[in-house]
């Protein structure tokens, strides 16, 4: 499954990122994971390819033979990736249990030409650099502590006919993030930004000092895979960690489902007025799926803690969420405020929270 994260104005659709943790096991258990990476014109074995349920931590790596396995939850609700370096990567939204794979990966040899163009344009490749670190990592102070390791991978270009900055990468993007002690492989596929022109707004273009940009909206698309890193700082980044879950877009899902926003410290509005959340926002339990049926009809803004101010926007009729707090249809619901403004640094893996 790709994660999408759009921001227009106060409105943004928030996203998760991915996980990875090797798992070798030589004998199945009753819910498994195994099969083979093949090439699909050579047909020969594929060793190193990585096999992961998309924004967990939970996945594996082929062995030299291309072949993998490893146990999990089968409660997770989320797509099984398999990626490797030149080829197109396969992505499988219902994975069965127990089923043995034989998956075909084709070289994807027109991405490989396209990411090696080199774009001239307005903007200083330094300063496209930095912009992209903004809008991808965030800007609160866990994202601040984030270090993209293969940054000469990520191709850069600005269309100012268009006002767009544009990324993609030769490699998977590998950001080390020390606040939160998480190694994320993040599969970029699609980058945007979106500005606007103005007089005074946000901050000058380098070598143009007359042209002003202002941030519009952003949206990017990709598969997530989470490492965890232990450091001499560990218990502080397992704080941190909780700091950044509480009041973020899978705590709220999660008290949705569990029908506990009151206990969780959120308050609904509609407008200014404060309101109680059950007239506004229905909730429906399909215990058969695990799932919770969610319909929210309006705008409405969200407080946390009296603190931490958002704002919620379903452009469907209903949506729903699953045992792990995570919603579909998530390009139609739009976040904004204190939750929308979370990026890649301040994203945890599914079932946080949940052992």
């Amino acid at each position: 499954m790709k994660t999408h994260k759009l921001l227009t104005n106060m409105l943004c659709l928030f996203c998760m990122a991915f996980s990875f943790a090797q798992s070798n096991t030589s004998t199945l258990k009753n819910k498994s994971i195994y099969g083979v990476v093949i090439d699909e014109k050579t047909k020969e074995p594929i060793a190193g390819a990585s096999i992961y349920f998309d924004n967990t931590t939970v996945g594996t790596i082929t062995t030299f033979e291309g072949e993998f396995t490893f146990d999990y939850d089968n409660k997770i609700n989320a797509s099984l990736v398999v990626s490797f370096v030149g080829y197109k990567t396969i992505v499988i939204p219902s994975p069965k249990y127990n089923e043995k794979y034989t998956i075909l990966l084709a070289e994807d040899v027109s991405a490989l030409d396209e990411v090696y163009i080199e774009y001239k344009d307005e903007w200083s490749r330094a300063y496209k650099l930095k912009q992209f670190r903004k809008e991808f990592l965030g800007y609160s102070r866990f994202s601040r502590a984030c270090k993209i390791l293969n940054e000469d991978d990520i191709i850069l270009r600005f269309n100012s006919k268009e006002k767009q900055l544009i990324a993609q990468s030769k490699n998977p993007i590998i950001i080390i993030n020390e606040a939160l002690d998480y190694e994320i492989k993040y599969d970029l596929s699609e980058f945007v930004v979106d500005y606007g022109i103005g007089i005074g707004i946000r901050e000058p273009v380098e070598d143009n000092k007359d042209k002003w940009y202002y941030f519009r909206s952003v949206y990017y698309a990709g598969t997530t895979f989470f490492k965890t890193i232990p450091s001499k700082n560990h218990k502080k980044a397992l704080k941190n960690r909780e700091k950044v879950y509480k009041g973020s877009v899978p705590h709220f899902m999660r008290s949705i489902a569990n029908n506990s926003l009151k206990k969780d410290k959120y308050k609904i509005f509609k407008g200014s007025k404060q309101i109680p959340p059950e007239l506004f926002i229905h909730t429906e339990r399909i215990d058969s799926l695990n799932l919770t049926k969610v319909k929210i009809s309006y705008r409405l803004n969200i407080l946390y803690k009296n603190k931490y101010k958002s704002a919620i926007q379903s452009k469907v009729d209903t949506f729903t969420i699953d045992a792990f707090g995570n919603h579909n249809n998530i390009s139609e619901v739009l976040f904004g405020g204190f939750m929308g403004d979370q990026r890649l640094g301040e994203t945890l893996p599914y079932g946080y929270g949940l052992e």
